[in-house]
C-alpha cells in the first residue's frame, strides 16, 4: 500500500473514532475524495472533491489535514480528473482551466503531467462538440395579404372615473430575532495531539494524559482507549506487569463509557484488540 493510501486510511480512522465531530469539514470531504479517487470510485470522488471545493475554494501546494497527515490541496485537479474518468471532458478541462488550478499545479510536476495528459486526451473532444455548427434556419413564408373590409367605429358612453381608495401602508418588518451563535463541534485539540503522539510512536507522552479533563463522554472513551493501547505497548516492550494492570484498568474504564465501540483495525494491533476485548 502507497504511503498515500496509509496517511488516507489514518485520515478516517481518526475522524471515526472522534465521535463527537457533527459534521465534516472540507479537509474531510478532500481526503475521502483523495481515497475515492484512488480506489477508482471516480464518481464518489467527483462529489467529494465538489462538496471540499464549494467549502474551500482556494488550493494550496501543501496543506496539514490531520496529525502528520499532509497533502497538496488540489480539489479542481481531482474533480476534473474524476470527471474525466468518466468521460466528461468538458467539465474536466474547465475545472484544468482555472487560474488558481494552473497557478498551483504548475509548482507539482507529476501532477502537472498527468494533467496534460489527459487534457492532450480531451482537448479533440471538446473541440468537435464545440464546433457542431448551428442547425439551419427553415425561411417563413410571408404572411398572407387579406382584402381590405370596411370598418366599422363603436360609438363608446363616457365612463364616470372610480376612485380607488389608497391601500394603507405596509407595517415595517419586525426587527430580527438576535439567534444565540451555534458552536462549532469537534474533537478537542488535545486528544488529537494524542492520537498523533501515539501514532508517532511516543506512547510515554500518551501514557500520561488525563482522560477525565474531558467534560464529553465521548472524548473520555476515546482518551482512554489510546492511553490503554499506549500502556498496553510499553508494557509488552518493558515486560512491566503494572503497566500492563494500568493499561487493563483503563480498557476497563473506556468499557464502562462505550460497550459497543471497537478498537479500529487500522490503528491498533490484533494483540491489543485481543486484550481490549477481555478487559472488561
Amino acid at each position: 500500500m502507497r504511503a498515500g493510501e496509509r496517511h488516507t486510511r489514518w485520515l478516517v480512522a481518526l475522524a471515526l473514532l472522534v465521535a463527537s465531530a457533527a459534521h465534516a469539514d472540507y479537509k474531510d470531504d478532500y481526503a475521502h475524495g483523495l481515497k475515492a479517487y484512488r480506489d477508482g470510485q471516480f464518481a464518489e470522488a467527483r462529489k467529494l472533491m465538489q462538496q471540499a471545493l464549494e467549502d474551500h475554494a482556494e488550493p494550496a501546494t501543501k496543506i496539514r489535514l490531520y496529525g502528520q497527515v499532509y497533502e497538496a490541496y488540489l480539489p479542481q485537479h481531482y474533480l476534473g480528473m474524476a470527471a474525466f474518468k468518466l468521460g466528461d471532458c468538458n467539465t474536466a478541462v474547465a475545472q484544468w482551466s482555472s487560474a488558481p488550478n494552473k497557478q498551483i499545479v504548475a509548482q507539482l510536476p507529476e501532477i502537472s503531467s498527468e494533467e496534460q495528459r489527459s487534457f492532450a486526451s480531451c482537448g479533440p473532444k471538446v473541440a468537435k462538440t464545440e464546433d457542431k455548427p448551428p442547425p439551419p434556419v427553415t425561411p417563413t413564408e410571408p404572411p398572407k395579404k387579406t382584402e381590405d373590409k370596411p370598418k366599422t367605429v363603436a360609438i363608446e358612453k363616457p365612463v364616470e372615473p372610480v376612485v380607488v381608495p389608497k391601500p394603507p401602508p405596509p407595517k415595517p418588518p419586525p426587527p430580527p430575532e438576535d439567534k444565540p451563535p451555534v458552536a462549532k463541534s469537534g474533537p478537542p485539540e488535545p486528544l488529537l495531539q494524542a492520537f498523533e503522539s501515539y501514532l508517532a510512536g511516543r506512547y510515554a507522552d500518551v501514557a500520561r494524559i488525563n482522560p477525565d479533563s474531558y467534560a464529553d463522554s465521548r472524548a473520555r472513551f476515546h482518551a482512554y482507549l489510546v492511553r490503554a493501547a499506549a500502556k498496553f505497548t510499553l508494557a509488552r516492550i518493558a515486560s512491566d506487569d503494572a503497566l500492563l494492570k494500568s493499561a487493563r484498568a483503563d480498557a476497563a474504564a473506556a468499557h464502562a463509557l462505550d460497550a459497543r465501540t471497537q478498537p479500529d483495525t487500522t490503528l491498533f494491533s490484533p494483540g491489543f484488540r485481543t486484550f481490549f476485548q477481555e478487559s472488561h
